[in-house]
């Protein structure tokens, strides 16, 4: 099972990548669970998680995110623009799978 921790601003269109990251693993029959926090809130969730989504608009806090991952032996995921754009959830759980 993937524990995803969505690093994001906490804006409305993380709440959409959420949906559409579970409805791509729903259709896969693959279990997953996927929280979507504020960067300066992954210290209190990285010990929940196994894989760390990181949206393009919070790549200004990048080094930090490394950090306190690699300090959790988790390697950041960086999501596209363009995939994050357009919400793409199949492209999404690509990215997951070929992460691990």
């Amino acid at each position: 099972m993937y524990n995803i921790l969505l690093v994001c601003q906490g804006g409305m269109s993380s709440s959409f990548i959420v949906k559409k990251i579970i409805e791509a693993f729903s259709k896969n029959r693959e279990e997953i669970q996927v929280i979507s926090k504020a960067a300066m809130e992954i210290v209190d969730y990285i010990a929940l998680v196994n894989c760390v989504l990181v949206a393009p608009n919070v790549l200004y806090a990048m080094e930090d995110i490394k950090e306190t991952c690699q300090e959790h032996g988790i390697t950041p995921t960086i999501i596209p623009m363009e995939v994050y754009g357009r919400m793409d959830g199949d492209a999404i759980r690509n990215l997951i799978i070929h992460s691990h």
